[in-house]
């Protein structure tokens, strides 16, 4: 294969445009050419007039300056990959009604690339950014590309795995000032030619690069999800214990934990539980493939039973507030299922809010993103306010699930604190939580 020019600017391509794919084209596009490519005619529409499709902190600004100066463009038209040094696969792998991951996405993908880059004689690296389970980009995507562009893996074109890290409502954040770099190559051509694509993007600022074999690039991404989720499930575990412990306070027990350098304060905050689009997925696919492995998953499996349960905690927690919660009228703050993002896939809001209303409360509800997606979720069951100071007016209980900066001081932005009690699962309003605690009010 020939090598390229060291000192040829790149030009990127990437496949699947979601919060991953859309956020890592927008930040490139600051330096290189990028072209996005997916299959959705409407985002390609709305790229294409400089307008974020989703929720993402950051990146409306980014798309405004490159899509009008030319730096980003989209197409639906896989011919673009065959005119790019780089082509990043960023397509959604969902999980199946089995547990295990859908690689279909990956699939099609990875033929249009293979299809292409046939007849093209320019050198292409293909990027598997995308979380999949270890062996895919060498037995999966590897097979595929050969079989549909003709070529070999290695002299017609590279491939490497590049697992990302990107936290949804904080992707542009992460993209820029990543905490490290893993790549898994196949060949040497697809390490040259991503080692030197990232020197060029980050200069002096170069994260560490872990370089490793791509199944172990692969497992990497699986094993830092589940072990944050891991750490999430912990501390809620905790806070049912504090909730059976006079006195004790599980954000305390939280604090003194995390100042332990081994342990760390990240992903140590109770609260109603992981949700997201990657977390539960991801989880839930390392169980299906451990046990294909034979291994026992017992630990992964509690974390998913506990963040499973969380909702059913939370509904009891406002029973303990107001006696019962039958005919009482409760309004729940946030139903994304992370501040910065309008995202309510697997949202901890979701289950407690029907279960609420399964036992006989009226439930009302405000988001200041993700009220549309919430709609279409949770139909008529519900009342939906257009602010928080409406939705809690005249309630008996708040329940606080996500932490927008807007939730944080009731007492001077909503109605008088003294008039509804507060169950502030995130401990984001100075209110005393109700985690039980004996003798104790829950208001502000």
């Amino acid at each position: 294969m020939m090598a390229r020019e060291e000192t040829d600017e790149p030009r990127i391509a990437i496949v699947g445009l979601g919060y991953v794919g859309l956020s890592t084209a927008a930040c490139l596009a600051s330096k290189f050419h990028v072209t996005g490519i997916d299959l959705d005619l409407a985002k390609i529409g709305l790229i294409g007039q400089g307008r974020a499709p989703f929720l993402e902190k950051g990146l409306q600004p980014l798309l405004e300056a490159h899509v009008r100066n030319g730096m980003l463009q989209c197409t639906t038209n896989y011919s673009a990959a065959s005119d790019s040094d780089i082509v990043f696969i960023t397509v959604g792998t969902p999980s199946s009604k089995s547990g295990e991951i859908d690689l279909s996405q990956v699939r099609s993908a990875s033929q249009s690339i293979g299809e292409a880059i046939a007849g093209s004689n320019r050198p292409t690296t293909v990027v598997v950014k995308s979380t999949v389970i270890p062996g895919t980009t060498r037995s999966v995507v590897k097979p595929i590309l050969e079989q549909s562009s003709g070529r070999t893996s290695g002299e017609g074109f590279g491939i490497c795995s590049n697992p990302e890290f990107l936290r949804e409502g904080q992707a542009i954040e992460d993209t820029l000032n990543p905490s490290r770099i893993v790549i898994g190559p196949i060949d040497q051509f697809s390490r040259d030619q991503v080692l030197s694509f990232y020197r060029k993007f980050y200069g002096a600022q170069m994260p560490p690069v872990v370089e490793t074999s791509p199944e172990t690039a692969e497992l990497i991404k699986y094993s830092s999800n589940a072990f944050l989720a891991t750490k999430i499930s912990f501390i809620n575990l905790i806070a049912r214990m504090c909730e059976k412990i006079p006195g004790s306070d599980v954000n305390d027990v939280a604090r003194g934990m995390g100042l332990d350098p081994r342990i760390g304060s990240l992903f140590l905050q109770a609260g109603p539980g992981f949700g997201g689009s990657c977390f539960p997925k991801d989880v839930q696919a390392l169980v299906d493939y451990a046990k294909r492995l034979g291994v026992d998953p017992s630990i992964l499996e509690s974390t998913l039973e506990v963040n499973e349960t969380q909702p059913d905690n939370v509904v009891s927690q406002a029973e303990k507030m107001l006696n019962r919660v039958d005919g009482k009228k409760i309004a729940v703050l946030g139903l994304a299922f992370n501040p910065n993002t309008d995202d309510i896939r697997e949202s901890r809001a979701i289950p407690v809010i029907r279960k609420l209303v399964s036992k006989g409360a009226m439930v009302g509800a405000y988001d200041p993103m993700a009220m549309d997606g919430a709609k279409r979720e949770l139909g008529p069951i519900i009342t939906y306010s257009t602010n928080a100071k409406a939705c809690v007016k005249g309630t008996d209980l708040v329940i606080i699930m996500t932490a927008w900066p807007e939730f944080m001081d009731l007492s001077t932005r909503l109605a008088p604190p003294d008039s509804y009690k507060v169950l502030d699962l995130l401990d984001i309003t100075g209110c005393v939580i109700a985690r039980a605690r004996a003798g104790v009010d829950s208001s502000c």
